[in-house]
């Protein structure tokens, strides 16, 4: 048996009274665990809250490469959430992003310890913050540097950033591409760290041009990425 902290990315009832999990586990990566007994009659040694999309947890687990699923022996909530179950936009936003990571996470498959930081990180932070609508979006675009597309600004001053190519540029791209407005935004928010962002303010149509795009970049650069089925919904509580 092995122990360790982990995000919970998706979870599928199976069966009458089973559910498979899937986690990104800080020790080795994303991997899929059969919980037996959680919808049963009889009183689980789990509990269905410790398997909310984003939930941090610890995990004492056994994990064989030669199966596709794991087996939990115990989990315990590593960290209490004041906020990201209880507020409706924040509920959205976890929702929405946990959809993109578990698309994001069949290609990112092995361990990565600055990545599990960076969502540990940012999901403690926006727990704590107030009103801060565009904390997605910096979430995605800080989230290519770790699955290999980061945006690369040549130069502050051109005036298209080419979503197929990830580079800044001032001949226009024959395909998809940022411009005016939103580029100068979007160039922003890459330089600006997340406890600044409620500093920044954003319209509602610019956040949305700007998430589109950026949901068009990830399809552009991964392969097996599909646009979140919750991006309706989220789009219509953060009118």
């Amino acid at each position: 048996m092995s122990n360790s902290r982990a995000l919970v990315i998706k979870s599928v009832k199976y069966g009458e009274t089973s559910l498979i999990v899937s986690c990104y586990l800080e020790d080795i990566g994303f991997k899929s665990f059969l919980v037996k007994g959680l919808y049963s009659t009889k009183k689980s040694r789990f509990s269905k809250a410790h398997f909310f999309p984003l939930n941090i947890i610890s995990l004492n687990y056994s994990y064989n490469e030669n199966k596709n699923l794991g087996y939990i022996k115990e989990v315990k909530s590593e960290f209490l959430f004041d906020s990201i179950y209880t507020d409706v936009q924040k509920s959205s936003v976890i929702v929405f992003l946990s959809e993109i990571l578990n698309n994001v996470f069949k290609e990112e498959l092995q361990k990565n310890q600055d990545l599990f930081n960076f969502l540990l990180n940012s999901l403690l932070w926006y727990d704590k913050t107030k009103n801060c609508n565009i904390y997605h979006i910096k979430f995605l675009v800080e989230l290519t540097k770790f699955i290999g597309f980061y945006p690369n600004i040549k130069n502050k001053n051109d005036i298209y950033f080419c979503l197929e190519s990830g580079t800044s540029t001032n001949v226009k791209p024959i395909n998809e591409f940022i411009k005016g407005e939103d580029l100068r935004l979007f160039n922003n928010l890459l330089g600006m760290k997340f406890e600044d962002l409620n500093t920044m303010s954003i319209s509602r149509k610019s956040r949305a041009r700007i998430l589109n795009k950026i949901i068009d970049y990830y399809s552009l650069h991964l392969q097996m990425f599909k646009t979140p089925k919750s991006i309706n919904v989220f789009t219509e509580i953060f009118k």
